[in-house]
C-alpha cells in the first residue's frame, strides 16, 4: 500500500515538528508526506498555520534528504505557482476543490504531473461521472468530515471504479485497514506525534495516525496483498 502522511495542519507552523513528523512519517513506511497551503483567512484557521515559500523548499529538501517526497495540496494560483517552481513530485486535487475551487483544479490537471484526486462520499453519482479519468491521476475516495465515526466511514468497490484507494478522516484504524484488505492499494491519512496534541484549529488529531500506527497499517497491509496474491481473491 502507498501511504501519504498528511502532516498539515498539525504541525501547526512549527517547522522543527514538520521535521520530526517527516522522520517519524518516513520511519513508519509511508512513500510521502503532505501539507496544505493556504491563506489561514480562507478556512478561518490561525495566522500560525500560513507557511512561505521559503518554508516549503525546506521542508521539501529536508524531506529528499530523508529520503521521501513531500508534496503539497495548493488551495490558490500563487500556492500552485509554489509547486511548479519547485518541482514537487506529486500534485493534489483535495475533495473540496470540485465544486468550491474549479478553475484551480483545472490548472492541477493541466499540469499532468501524478496527481492525487480526492472525490467526496457526498459527491452526486453524474457530479463524480463528470470528473475526468485519466491515467496521471490516482482516485481517492473521501468521507469529508473531521473525524469520521467508524459506523459513517463508507468506500467504493475498488476492483470495479476508479477508486484506487481513500483519503481517510476516520478516528482509529480500522476503517484503513478495512479498506486495504477490500482492495485499496493507496491511503492518505492525517499524521500526529500525539493524539492528545488537541487544538480547536488542528482537530485532525482526532483522526491522525501516529508512527506506530502507519507501521502497523503498512505492515498489514502488505501482508493483505500477499494473502490476495496467494488465494486470488482480489477484496
Amino acid at each position: 500500500m502507498f501511504i501519504i502522511s498528511e502532516i498539515s495542519p498539525q504541525f501547526s507552523g512549527d517547522i522543527a515538528t514538520a521535521e520530526q513528523m517527516i522522520i517519524q512519517s518516513k520511519l513508519g513506511g509511508a512513500e510521502a508526506v503532505k501539507v496544505q497551503l493556504y491563506d489561514p483567512k480562507q478556512f478561518n484557521k490561525p495566522a500560525s498555520h500560513a507557511m512561505e515559500f521559503e518554508e516549503l523548499k525546506h521542508l521539501r529538501d529536508f524531506a529528499d534528504h530523508h529520503g521521501i517526497a513531500l508534496f503539497a495540496t495548493p488551495f490558490a494560483p500563487s500556492f500552485l505557482d509554489w509547486c511548479v517552481k519547485l518541482d514537487l513530485k506529486y500534485m493534489k486535487v483535495a475533495a473540496r476543490m470540485h465544486v468550491g475551487f474549479p478553475e484551480l483544479t483545472r490548472d492541477i490537471m493541466s499540469l499532468k504531473k501524478p496527481t492525487f484526486v480526492s472525490i467526496p462520499a457526498d459527491m452526486a453519482k453524474e457530479d463524480q461521472e463528470k470528473i475526468e479519468v485519466v491515467d496521471y491521476a490516482t482516485y481517492l475516495y473521501c468521507v469529508v468530515k473531521y473525524p469520521t465515526l467508524v459506523e459513517e466511514f463508507e468506500m467504493p468497490d475498488f476492483n470495479n471504479s476508479r477508486f484506487n484507494g481513500v483519503s481517510d478522516h476516520t478516528l482509529g484504524n480500522a476503517a484503513a485497514l478495512f479498506a486495504s484488505a477490500h482492495g485499496a492499494t493507496y491511503l492518505e491519512k492525517h499524521f500526529t506525534l500525539r493524539n492528545s496534541f488537541q487544538r480547536s484549529g488542528e482537530l485532525a488529531h482526532l483522526c491522525s495516525m501516529t508512527q506506530e500506527d502507519l507501521a502497523m497499517i503498512k505492515n498489514t497491509a502488505t501482508e493483505f496483498e500477499t494473502l490476495r496474491k496467494v488465494t486470488g481473491m482480489n477484496g
